[in-house]
């Protein structure tokens, strides 16, 4: 009797248990790449917001002096550069990136006449890529490129790799 009872009894296969556990990891699997994606888009757009930030305080800075910023101590009395850093046409900034890494400010008040400035990221690896955000750049304190684009290769003018 007993023997009837237990060939009787309904349940799951541990070949059906299996096929479910797998389905359930190939699920788990892709949501964890497209919550991965997400958040790398959100900082993305949180580089770009604060980049376009910094560039609008660049040149409302050469409205008021007719120039960009170029050297530390004038970043210093804005409280936006380090303090550590000399005079230089690449400047490290105190903010962070949402990667952890300093923002970086390059400006060319060249003799000619020519300003311009651009704030950009360091170095990241953004969406299987290394490269820079680069989200602003001005000339004579006018906006000429807005909106970000990773770059590999941006090099601002007099500013060398």
């Amino acid at each position: 009797m007993l023997k009837k009872y237990l060939s009787n009894e309904k349940g799951f296969t541990m070949i059906e248990m299996m096929v479910v556990l797998i389905i359930i990891a190939v699920l788990i699997g892709g949501g964890i790449k497209f919550y991965k994606g997400y958040i790398e888009n959100s900082q993305i757009t949180k580089a770009k917001a604060q980049i376009n930030v910094m560039q609008a305080a660049l040149d409302a800075y050469y409205a008021d002096n007719g120039r960009y910023p170029e050297y530390t101590n004038e970043l210093l009395d804005a409280g936006i550069a380090h303090d550590d850093k000399t005079a230089t046409t690449e400047i490290e900034l105190e903010a962070r990136d949402p990667w952890g890494q300093n923002y970086k400010y390059a400006v060319n008040n060249n003799v000619s006449g020519d300003k311009s400035c651009v704030v950009y990221t360091g170095y990241n690896n953004i969406q299987g890529q290394s490269g820079r955000i680069v989200a602003a750049e001005s000339k004579n304190g006018k906006l000429l490129k807005d909106g970000a684009r990773l770059t590999n290769d941006y090099q601002p003018d007099g500013v060398a790799n």
